[in-house]
């Protein structure tokens, strides 16, 4: 008679079950509006310091890096490191020309040839072609993930490419008072940014809540005397009718709408009404905020006749 010993069954309930990183981990998304507000904040005091156009340089790249971080997390899409590092890379080399050229065309070249090195880091990454003469496959290379891939890493070249628009506002002494007062509509808009049930209500939200600060902003740097460099070339044909003070007035507060609006519309697209997500993710959202904010203060100081 022979007797069957019993199996022990072993269960390991931590086996197939991803462990949380502290990029994964799920944090408040109150970090993502202080990442925006420290951005601008550490902006507002490079601003102050000597050389503005070299200091204010750093924090552009440290968004960048924020950004090339969290971007597979934003979108959801793999990317391969190299990639990344050449997001990283491009953000801190951009604010370094336009700084020493004084000019933010150079941005054009160097965006470009970031861009050769950005799409062949994500082809090289790819899988190998595949003769599709033989047999049936659904598989492909240059699919639809690899397609999405290319798309989704030149958006964020992109974006970290607008944030060097921050350096180039330092570069002249004209516009170089704009800087502290966009920051601080950048501050403003950010805390506004999940106002409302909806990601169409927060745009209204946030652009509102973007032109009443332009516009409290512009009238305290009107009082305070920091708007003489910039008054002469600020809608002259407005000026010309209501003054000098209703043209700043309309330049603050349209640009405050701008930045109300375009920092909206960067949280519809990248973010998700939930109370907590993903460290990475809000870290690089709001590293996306503060850099295409940068886009209509840029815009408006253009068409305000500068």
């Amino acid at each position: 008679m022979t007797s069957t010993s019993p199996t022990r069954t072993r269960t390991d309930s931590s086996r197939g079950v991803r462990r949380d990183t502290l990029a994964t981990r799920r944090v408040p998304v109150s970090v993502g509006t202080a990442t925006v507000t420290l951005l601008a904040a550490l902006t507002i005091t490079a601003w102050w310091l000597p050389g503005s156009r070299w200091t204010v340089g750093p924090v552009i790249a440290l968004a960048s890096f924020l950004l090339a971080f969290a971007w597979p997390t934003l979108a959801r899409l793999h990317m391969p490191w190299l990639a990344q590092a050449v997001l990283a890379f491009g953000g801190a080399l951009t604010p370094i020309g336009v700084a020493y050229w004084k000019n933010l065309d150079i941005a054009i070249p160097l965006t470009g040839i970031m861009f050769v090195f950005l799409v062949a880091a994500t082809i090289l990454d790819a899988p190998a072609p595949r003769d599709h003469s033989v047999g049936h496959t659904t598989e492909h290379w240059g699919s639809t993930s690899l397609t999405a891939a290319l798309t989704s890493s030149v958006t964020a070249l992109l974006i970290i490419t607008a944030g060097s628009m921050w350096v180039s506002l330092t570069v002249h002494a004209r516009w170089s008072v704009v800087v502290p007062m966009a920051a601080l509509v950048v501050i403003v808009v950010a805390v506004s940014a999940h106002s409302g049930r909806s990601s169409i209500a927060g745009v209204f939200y946030s652009a509102a809540f973007g032109l009443f600060a332009g516009l409290i902003i512009s009238s305290i740097a009107w009082l305070l005397g920091h708007t003489s460099d910039l008054l002469p070339v600020v809608f002259p044909s407005i000026a010309k009718i209501l003054g000098d003070f209703a043209a700043f007035l309309t330049m603050g507060g349209i640009t405050g709408a701008g930045v109300g609006f375009a920092v909206s519309v960067v949280d519809a697209l990248l973010g998700e009404r939930a109370a907590s997500a993903q460290l990475a993710s809000l870290l690089g959202r709001g590293a996306a905020k503060f850099l295409v904010a940068a886009l209509p203060v840029y815009a408006m100081t253009r068409i305000g006749g500068i």
